[in-house]
């Protein structure tokens, strides 16, 4: 499951007041895990973002039917479905 996921079905209540050192890391360990889900999805999305922006300005230097255009909007497709499959 993705953290998108997990984060729909997150409850306050799900945690309790803690009252042992054992719970303290069960909590912790509980953290850390989602913690690096979500610093990886953040990093995918930070470089979907530059390579969105950097599409973005090539765009608006092609003339819309130049060949050039057609490539980079094949580029771009096959990038927007590769970036789908990740996320």
């Amino acid at each position: 499951s993705t953290l998108m996921e997990n984060w729909s079905n997150f409850s306050i209540r799900k945690y309790v007041a803690v009252v042992s050192l054992e719970q303290r890391q069960h909590y912790k360990d509980d953290f850390n895990a989602e913690y690096e889900e979500y610093r990886n999805l953040h990093t995918q999305i930070d470089k979907i973002k530059k390579n969105s922006r950097q599409l973005n300005e090539q765009w608006k230097s092609l003339a819309a039917g130049s060949e050039a255009y057609q490539v980079k909007k094949d580029k771009t497709v096959q990038t927007v479905l590769h970036h789908s499959s990740i996320l």
